[in-house]
């Protein structure tokens, strides 16, 4: 076990001296990076290396692990698009006690209802007909597939929902098969401390900037960078992302196009997704594209422990199910916790009864000492003391004054600054929706007099239609 270790620890400092070095080729900001020190370095690799074990000790397991990145790298190898005659068989294989104890004239119903799921195209009138004939309410326009088919089987009375059933373990592969989709893009589930500490690309690229944030390791403006290394050394949380050009091994490090944190104890049942990150800004607007890395996501842990992929999702905000912490010294920006930035958990169904909560981040480490810290990324001893800060410990970002203390807004580009209060009364407006401040432009007032953001606005304005949509189910 220890040559297994010390295998992974240098592996580790293998890849973050390359991320380093990656994160300030196109950068003139790289004062930071110069500070970096062994020390650092050394201390993150074998933290990682241990904290992390039990996650790597599953994702090895799976096909699509590559052992030098620390990653799953998830592509069309892995996904496919669904095979039609695997879902008559499952099909077939479900409704099989259905069957027996039909006369003829039933079962020519229930093959003709098999079809409606086993044939791709054309037109599907007849097999409808069936499954009304079988089910009346089991067949509606927009109503997801699955979720028909489900209806049809506890109108024959063959549905078992007991966990663990033969019926739920047919049922979880026949809805996998039928929403099956090869993707076109690489979707990397990383346990590398490297791609941790680059979570955010930098600031001030050459390139052009995206996806920036408090988390961008090159910048000391914002004290939740420290939580690059916090995440790095904890145990559940690993990092998702797309890169700009997969193919080429620098963007993994400087040029990710979307980037989530998620969190899952093995064997505990329970996923954390937190909130998404792109190009734009994130949160907003990619309720899709959530969907589909939580499926992914979900689909890899079920099968790595060979178990129905069956889960229930809830919002986290005010979730009732499972209370996700910080961890102890966590200093990075718990953005699972905050109404408006969609993260989600979600329970697997045979651990339904049996989970239990746990803790996500830890203290991040000083980049020049390697001692643990818990904001920022140098510590009390390391860190120099600029002469214009006499007044104030912390800077705002829209004036440039320091003060003793700074608010969190969103600015115009969806990330998160630092202001004075002056600056935030005088630019920013509060949503009483979800709590966070917005430019004044981006917030509008309502008859009961509260301001709500644009971004609430939009996302009940979904949530509506998406309402709409399942009474028409």
């Amino acid at each position: 076990m220890n040559f297994e270790i010390e295998k992974i620890v240098e592996k580790n400092k293998r890849n973050i001296w390359k991320a380093i070095d990656d994160y300030r080729a196109h950068t003139s900001e790289t004062s930071v990076l110069d500070d970096i020190t062994d020390k650092f370095v050394d201390r993150l690799a074998r933290d990682n290396a241990y904290a992390k074990m039990e996650l790597r000790q599953l994702f090895r397991t799976s096909p699509v692990w590559n052992e030098e990145l620390d990653a799953l790298v998830i592509n069309g190898t892995r996904t496919h698009n669904p095979d039609y005659e695997r879902i008559r068989r499952l099909a077939d294989d479900i409704l099989a006690p259905a069957f027996d104890d039909s006369d003829e004239e039933r079962q020519g119903l229930l093959s003709r209802a098999v079809n409606f799921f086993a044939i791709e195209k054309g037109d599907k009138t007849h097999y409808i007909e069936a499954i009304r004939a079988l089910a009346p309410k089991a067949y509606a326009p927009h109503k997801k597939r699955s979720r028909i088919f489900k209806a049809l089987c506890d109108a024959l009375g063959i549905s078992d929902d007991r966990a663990g059933s033969d019926f739920q373990r047919l049922f979880a592969q026949f809805a996998d098969e039928l929403s099956a989709k090869k993707i076109d893009f690489k979707f990397f589930v990383s346990l590398n401390p490297a791609h941790f500490l680059t979570m955010s690309n930098p600031k001030d690229d050459d390139r052009g900037s995206t996806l920036t944030s408090c988390h961008s390791l090159n910048s000391t403006a914002y004290r939740y960078n420290n939580g690059c290394s916090g995440y790095a050394r904890d145990n559940y949380s690993f990092i998702a992302f797309v890169a700009a050009d997969p193919d080429n091994p620098e963007t993994l490090n400087n040029r990710k196009t979307m980037r989530q944190i998620f969190a899952y104890k093995p064997g505990n049942g329970v996923l954390l997704q937190s909130r998404l990150y792109n190009t734009s800004g994130g949160t907003y607007g990619v309720q899709a594209e959530a969907r589909i890395y939580r499926d992914l996501v979900q689909r890899e842990l079920s099968q790595l422990e060979k178990t129905a992929n069956l889960w229930q999702t809830y919002n986290y905000f005010n979730n009732t199910h499972c209370k996700i912490s910080t961890g102890v010294g966590f200093g990075g920006y718990p953005d699972w916790m905050y109404k408006g930035f969609g993260a989600k958990i979600s329970i697997r169904q045979d651990k339904a009864d049996s989970f239990e909560p746990f803790y996500v981040g830890t203290y991040g480490l000083c980049i020049c000492c390697g001692t643990e810290i818990n904001t920022n990324l140098y510590c009390e001893d390391c860190g120099e003391e600029d002469e214009d800060e006499e007044e104030g410990t912390s800077q705002c970002d829209s004036c440039g004054e320091y003060f003793g203390d700074v608010y969190p807004v969103s600015n115009s580009e969806g990330t998160v600054i630092y202001v004075c209060a002056s600056c935030r009364d005088r630019y920013y407006a509060y949503c009483s929706e979800c709590g966070c401040y917005y430019p004044q432009n981006e917030v509008t007032g309502e008859e009961n007099g509260e301001r709500v953001c644009c971004h609430c606005m939009e996302r009940r304005e979904k949530e509506k239609e998406e309402a709409e949509k399942e009474l028409v189910a």
